[in-house]
């Protein structure tokens, strides 16, 4: 028997550390948003296990003020990051510059607070609008996070428009970050991707088991010391000292799945190949060093993308072929499905809705 507590239900009327925040319920995930903070996704949680399956950054993060647009300095964009899901735009990475305005790392639209209105509160789903326009780019974004009753599944609908009266160049990024207990050496990744590439590492880059700038087939990368290969689809041990890029590629269709058996919990998300391109995989697992993780954060970063590497922006997206454009007054649109599952070791397909099928 159903009781009203088992309707999906919607609120805006909460703050998160001085944050404008929004919570999606059903009978079996919570979702809490900010929209006044980029609208991130910082907790997705399964609730049959009572596991938030995003990762949490271990450092003081800071509110950005109002209307903050990044500088140069990468440090930026992390001071503000409090793990989880972000929109990155216009860019995603690391620039000095992007279509004559400094971005430093991953754009600005997760640093901008946005507009938020519930657009749909009823017995069959809940429904959370959120718009934003950027300062520095004549681009407007338009989301609608829906959670409908009795699913495990959000589904969100995204809209980018340039406003502007010329062609720009774009990449467009969902930023999921997941951590503990959900990711861990009992876990496995499944990624449909046929080829899969590794960062061309800076010289001062630490604690990485990848051979650089290695072209492989998924999910097997070469390793630094050249004793074989590293399988992707693994996770190392939680007390390990890894901090690796790598981007699939060649993708088969638009999804990835994190399952834990000794949790009986998985997480999968689904996006659309045309423009997400590539899956970036930030492997952080013990391993970064610099500001502000220190070797603090064991974090498997799973986010579509429209181009890679996430170094060197614009010009290597543009010699790879990877860089995208969107004309004045052109729309471009997609819809992702992030999802909790049971039942699995693995996992061989997710559907755009969601429905997921184990191997």
């Amino acid at each position: 028997m159903s009781s009203d507590w088992d309707l999906p239900r919607i609120s805006t009327d909460f703050t998160y550390r001085g944050i404008e925040t929004a919570f999606l319920e059903n009978e079996s995930l919570r979702i809490m948003v900010l929209p006044g903070k980029g609208g991130d996704v910082i907790e997705f949680r399964d609730k049959r296990t009572d596991v938030d399956v995003l990762f949490h950054t271990d450092h003081n993060w800071l509110p950005p003020t109002e209307r903050v647009v990044p500088t140069v300095d990468p440090t930026g964009w992390h001071d503000s990051y409090p793990g989880g899901w972000q929109v990155n735009l216009p860019v995603a990475g690391y620039t000095d510059g992007f279509a004559g305005t400094p971005y430093g790392l991953h754009g600005e639209s997760a640093l901008l607070p946005w507009n938020a209105e519930i657009v749909q509160d009823d017995p069959e789903a809940v429904a959370l609008g959120l718009s934003v326009e950027l300062v520095r780019y004549p681009f407007s974004i338009e989301r609608t996070l829906t959670l409908p009753a009795g699913e495990s599944a959000l589904r969100v609908e995204e809209r980018v428009t340039n406003d502007g009266g010329v062609e720009l160049e774009y990449v467009w990024q969902q930023h999921l970050a997941l951590g503990r207990p959900l990711v861990g050496p009992a876990a496995r990744l499944d990624v449909p991707a046929a080829t899969g590439v590794s960062e061309p590492y800076d010289p001062s880059h630490e604690n990485n088991r990848l051979l650089g700038d290695a072209t492989f087939e998924w999910p097997n990368a070469p390793a630094l010391d050249g004793d074989g290969t590293v399988d992707l689809g693994e996770f190392p041990p939680t007390d390990a000292t890894i901090h690796d890029v790598a981007y699939a590629t060649d993708l088969d269709a638009g999804w990835y799945a994190v399952t834990n058996p000794e949790l009986d919990l998985g997480f999968g998300f689904t996006f659309p190949t045309d423009p997400f391109e590539c899956l970036w995989y930030w492997q952080a697992f013990g391993g970064d060093a610099d500001s502000p993780y220190f070797n603090r954060n064991y974090t498997a970063g799973l986010e579509p993308t429209t181009a890679y590497p996430s170094a060197g922006l614009p010009d290597a997206q543009r010699e790879n072929g990877t860089m995208k454009t969107i004309e004045p007054g052109e729309t471009l649109e997609a819809t992702y499905t992030a999802v909790t599952y049971r039942g699995h070791d693995a996992v061989s397909a997710i559907t755009p809705d969601g429905t997921v099928t184990g191997r």
